[in-house]
């Protein structure tokens, strides 16, 4: 009954709203291609959530104040225990329509995604909300322990200030604000676990300890108890990384065409794109020799990570592309490369840094437009001079010769190419 009445009575309801409207308006700003990959939707609920933790601390930390300057407590507290009853239904009720703005944009962001009807990866989807959930807890911890101490105004200001400091400079280190969810990273289930007890032990030792008596001693006792949760909580948080990178998969998706091409299973919507720059395979204008297969970033298993630093296995492995944002462009250019390699196999590019004319960078640029469907690089880029020089050679050639003169064009190239490998 309590926890109705300070639900239906808290001043947090109105905060429902435009905490919501931030969480929105973050999600469906940021570029689209979260949709449709469960793994990203959920890295964007996350980022949605850091924002919106921004306000939840500030509004935590006006609500505890207000009730502070209220006594409200005192209304119904005669004994330390009713004390401590009606603290609790205070923080839950705060609580529900503190975490309520965020599940109703996680839920609305699951069904955006779901509406493509991909279902590998939901389970990450979840990890990245938990991650999120646990952004929007501990912000409404952080206000309320604020809210504590300072006057409503100044304590919303401090709190949401306080909050995006602590947010900006911890969260990328314990990567409790990840930015984007490649289906190459797996969530740690053991992290999420330990983080989550830590963030209840908060809350539930700031509920205990809010709702003993005032004098000094307790106060300071509850400070001390208060520091020591917060202490864990940072514990948690770099006791054991929440991602790592994830080992390829047994069973990827694969498309066959011209080349067979491996995905993620989470990157089930880019069939389309795979079989639309297959065919731009198949109608480039001379025969080459194509590679048996390409795989997704990551997939190949050529890579392992040892205490943070990513390292080259030896061995075969199939040649990568990276379409983690689903760039038409990037997708093209890990095709393009591969097909370079195969063309030039008999030398390697690095056998060939000194060539004058670029070889191996016009034919690379040749393929990359042309499987691209032509039009202007979606990227920028820093490379030398002369290598750009060479692409927008490459580039030029595509868009004014015809097929039989490109034809024509790329078998110098490849020429050009060969013999200075044989030093003639």
């Amino acid at each position: 009954m309590i926890f109705r009445i300070h639900l239906r009575s808290t001043p947090l309801r109105h905060a429902f709203l435009p905490i919501m409207a931030v969480g929105l308006l973050v999600l469906y700003n940021r570029p689209t291609y979260w949709v449709g990959i469960w793994p990203e939707t959920g890295a964007a609920v996350a980022v949605s959530a850091f924002f919106m933790s921004l306000f939840v601390a500030g509004s935590s930390a006006w609500a505890a104040a207000r009730l502070e300057l209220m006594d409200v407590r005192a209304l119904a507290a005669a004994r330390t225990n009713r004390r401590l009853f009606v603290e609790g239904n205070l923080w839950a009720a705060a609580l529900f329509w503190l975490t309520a703005p965020l599940l109703a944009v996680a839920a609305l962001a699951a069904a955006t995604t779901a509406a493509s009807g991909v279902q590998a990866g939901f389970p990450s989807f979840v990890g990245y909300g938990i991650l999120g959930l646990l952004l929007v807890w501990l912000a409404g911890a952080w206000g309320w322990i604020v809210g504590r101490l300072l006057e409503p105004l100044v304590a919303a200001l401090a709190a949401a200030l306080s909050w995006f400091i602590i947010g900006s400079l911890a969260g990328e280190i314990t990567g409790a604000t990840p930015v984007s969810g490649p289906p190459w990273i797996a969530l740690q289930a053991s992290a999420l676990v330990l983080r989550s007890s830590a963030a209840l032990l908060l809350i539930v030792t700031i509920v205990a300890l809010t709702g003993r008596s005032e004098d000094q001693r307790s106060r300071l006792k509850g400070a001390a108890f208060v520091a020591v949760a917060a202490l864990v909580v940072a514990a948690s948080h770099v006791a054991l990384p929440v991602q790592q990178p994830r080992s390829p998969v047994a069973s990827p998706l694969c498309v066959n065409g011209h080349i067979e091409y491996c995905l993620w299973p989470e990157h089930e919507k880019y069939v389309p794109l795979i079989r639309q720059v297959d065919a731009e395979v198949g109608a480039v204008p001379l025969d080459l020799p194509l590679p048996p297969k390409i795989v997704d970033y990551s997939l190949s298993g050529s890579t392992q990570w040892i205490d943070g630093n990513q390292v080259e296995l030896p061995g075969e492995y199939a040649p990568e592309f990276d379409i983690s944002e689903g760039s038409r462009w990037a997708l093209a250019r890990g095709v393009a490369k591969a097909i370079t390699r195969s063309v030039l196999s008999t030398c390697e590019r690095s056998a060939a840094i000194e060539d004058p004319a670029h070889h191996w960078d016009l034919l690379l640029a040749w393929l990359e437009v042309r499987l691209a469907g032509g039009g202007s690089p979606d990227y920028t880029t820093n490379a030398p001079a002369n290598i750009q020089a060479a692409w927008f050679e490459a580039r030029r050639v595509s868009v004014e010769l015809n097929d039989a003169q490109q034809a024509a064009w790329a078998v110098s190239v490849i020429d050009g190419h060969q013999k200075y490998c044989s030093g003639a």
